[in-house]
């Protein structure tokens, strides 16, 4: 049995936001004291991994590790008036499948929708290194994403020992955005070398959006021409990071 409770509904469906940006259906690892979940996008292009421990629960309660899988939108779509106010129950019960959720807040409102049947695959952590990282306001890193879509359909980020620069181009129009270590939206700037690569706007402006909405730091790393890592921070050293692959071609 699971059961586990949040004070502020708001925070697990903007949790289950920011993982439908890659994908639809997804496998929930659940154990006594974790819920995790690591999936690819249908083209493999992109990556998310989530995992948020017990502790940042409300309530928490899982008597054996299980194994569920869940349509995101139907689950977005049952919590898509939620209130400012409400506290969110959720529990699966084992014999029939089937997740129930209760929003209590000026009403009480109960929800019940299946499960699907988990995946066998197993997607592995890639395993790289970074020489760039820049660690900085999640909202800033937003507003120079959409800035950039503007002018083209990809984007170039990087990185100097002194400076974070986002470049796009179009054929007629171009935009450079840059911020000096020092600037208030940049937090931390760490650059073994000098690195770039382009990345496809549609994914990455996706990831920051829904990403932005969890957190309000966000860290990225990245080596020239090499997938890009962003990672939002999560309450109690929760986790919430996406794999980007780049795309060579544009450079």
């Amino acid at each position: 049995m699971f059961k586990a409770a949040f004070a502020d509904a708001r925070v697990w469906k903007n949790l289950l936001t920011a993982i439908s940006t890659l994908i639809e259906e997804a496998d929930f690892e659940i154990s006594p004291d974790t819920i995790k979940l690591r999936s690819m996008d249908p083209s493999h292009v992109a990556m998310v991994d989530f995992e948020l421990p017990s502790s940042a629960f409300e309530n928490y309660s899982c008597s054996a590790p299980l194994k569920i899988r869940m349509n995101m939108n139907s689950m977005l779509k049952l919590l898509r008036r939620v209130g400012p106010d409400e506290r969110l129950e959720i529990a699966y019960d084992e014999a029939t499948k089937k997740i129930e959720m209760t929003l209590k807040g000026k009403m009480m409102r109960k929800f019940t929708m299946p499960t699907l049947e988990p995946s066998e695959e197993e997607v592995p952590t890639p395993k790289l290194s970074f020489n760039a990282r820049v660690k900085m306001i999640a909202s800033s890193l937003r507003d120079m994403i959409e800035d950039s879509q503007a002018i083209s359909d990809n984007v170039r980020l990087e990185s100097t020992v002194e400076k974070f620069i986002v470049n796009s181009s179009g054929e007629l129009s171009s935009a450079t955005i840059e911020l000096e270590k020092g600037s208030e939206a940049l937090l931390d700037l760490e650059v073994k070398e000098p690195s770039k690569a382009t990345f496809n706007l549609n994914y990455l402006a996706e990831i920051i959006k829904a990403g932005a909405t969890t957190s309000e730091v966000v860290t990225v790393e990245y080596s020239s021409n090499m997938p890009v890592r962003i990672q939002f921070e999560m309450p109690q050293q929760g986790r919430l990071q996406y794999y980007l692959a780049p795309r060579i071609e544009a450079e």
